[in-house]
């Protein structure tokens, strides 16, 4: 999967990068086709803030998370996309 990062009022961090990616894969166990995967950081007062667009099998998904570590960051975004995720998938296979 192809992801596009964004980084704003932080450095560029390629170790942040791979653990995102490697997170972020889990997704294709979800969707059949991934169209399009947005990540961006930007810290703002101290936090990060972290969001994540994706656009999979004709539909938009979309999570935002703030912590003050990139990887737990990074963590809240993954729990929290792959719960809508898993509710889409369910949703698409009981019809």
């Amino acid at each position: 999967m192809k992801i596009k990062y964004t980084w704003k009022h932080l450095d560029q961090s390629a170790a942040a990068e791979s653990y995102a990616q490697k997170q972020l894969e889990k997704f294709s166990k979800y969707v059949n086709q991934v169209i399009s995967c947005d990540v961006s950081f930007e810290k703002v007062h101290g936090e990060i803030n972290a969001n994540c667009n994706l656009h999979a099998d004709n539909a938009q998904f979309n999570a935002h998370n703030t912590h003050k570590d990139i990887y737990a960051c990074i963590d809240g975004l993954e729990d929290k996309m792959e719960h809508q995720l898993s509710k889409y998938h369910d949703k698409k296979a009981s019809h």
